[in-house]
């Protein structure tokens, strides 16, 4: 994964005062030790490339790369027992584009071409059952065969519902990105049944533990606003400390705890259930990739990826350089380039984990 990736919708800077930013820590021994015990382990002459990690932390699915073949793989026991999801046979055009994991139900999607606005698959797999992974939905095509305009494909899963982002309707050629209808889906995966839960102009849906959330543009060339329905599909509500936040470029949150970028994804905000109001965490900085688990956020900045510690308001580096991660509960999954430009990889979780300190 990279910090060049498309990034995650979010909100906008506080406006309730913030305080002092975390303090930037060296990372401790125990953290140390957690990241060689989750070390993956790819096999001689593979890169094995982590895309989702169970909430748990107990097995990632990852994009195994070897010999010009790219498999999807469930990984456990740090990469020493694995299934087969999917293989890619598109000879690098196209191919796998992003999955999720809610620790039984993987979602991923497998893109016709590497350009931009390709078509694309979805497609779900059952861990508990096995079997071929099965397609849930298609991207749209207009009257004549072109795709249909769209953000990015983000598929998330948590606890059995998927969601996406899809566009809709034939628009005109020359339409903005901005102004195609788009429609939020959430689809059950034991009982195969999609629901269009709103249609709009939308970034990427998300879920926010059994929240579903969206930014919307309520009208062309305004501002977002976060957007929920209940993983039932019914109306939500956002948090007071959060009701009023405009869209910017990436965030994240497990439904108790929540963190994001300000405008032009500087500086970084975090918000949990019970504060009277957000922190801030880093200030300064660009800032994408962000994650919640737990007492722990992760981030990526044009160096490296990171980790604050809501409990000791610290942070400190994750990887040697660039890198990226992927969360789900109380687990992390990093990754960065190693020296052969192989991926290098680890999990952990925040559940136990001694907590980072300021220096007295």
């Amino acid at each position: 994964m990279s910090s060049a990736a498309p990034s995650r919708p979010s909100l906008s800077a506080p406006q309730a005062d913030s305080g002092k930013p975390f303090c930037k820590v060296d990372t401790p021994a125990a953290w140390k030790q957690a990241q060689t015990a989750g070390t993956l382990q790819a096999s001689q002459g593979e890169s094995l490339n982590p895309m989702a990690v169970a909430p748990d932390g107990s097995s990632v699915i990852a994009a195994s790369k070897a010999g010009g073949r790219v498999t999807l793989l469930w990984v456990r026991e740090n990469g020493r027992k694995r299934t087969t999801i999917y293989t890619d046979d598109n000879d690098g055009k196209g191919g796998l584009g992003l999955a999720d994991f809610d620790g039984r139900w993987v979602v991923f999607t497998v893109l016709a071409s590497n350009d931009v606005g390709s078509t694309w698959e979805l497609f779900a797999w059952d861990s508990q059952a096995g079997g071929a992974p099965k397609r849930i939905a298609k991207s749209p095509v207009d009257a004549g065969g072109n795709p249909v305009p769209g953000p990015f494909m983000y598929p998330w899963v948590n606890d059995g519902k998927a969601t996406w982002v899809q566009g809709v309707g034939d628009g005109p050629k020359d339409q903005k990105l901005t102004d195609v209808q788009r429609q939020v889906h959430l689809y059950d995966l034991a009982s195969a049944t999609d629901k269009v839960v709103r249609t709009g102009r939308m970034a990427p849906s998300f879920f926010a533990g059994d929240t579903l959330v969206w930014p919307e543009a309520f009208a062309i060339d305004t501002p977002t606003k976060l957007s929920t329905v209940t993983s039932q599909g019914t109306p939500g509500g956002l948090p007071k400390a959060l009701a009023a936040a405009d869209g910017s470029p990436a965030s994240a949150s497990d439904g108790t705890t929540w963190a994001w970028t300000g405008v032009d994804h500087k500086n970084l905000y975090a918000w949990r259930a019970g504060w009277p109001a957000p922190v801030i965490v880093v200030e300064g900085a660009s800032i994408d990739w962000v994650h919640v688990a737990g007492d722990v956020i992760t981030w990526t900045d044009p160096t490296a990826t990171w980790a604050a510690d809501l409990r000791g308001r610290a942070y400190t580096q994750m990887t040697p350089q660039y890198g990226g991660t992927n969360s789900h509960g109380t687990a992390v999954v990093v990754s960065y380039p190693g020296p052969d430009k192989r991926s290098v990889s680890y999990v952990f979780t925040s559940a136990g984990l001694a907590p980072l300190a300021c220096p007295r």
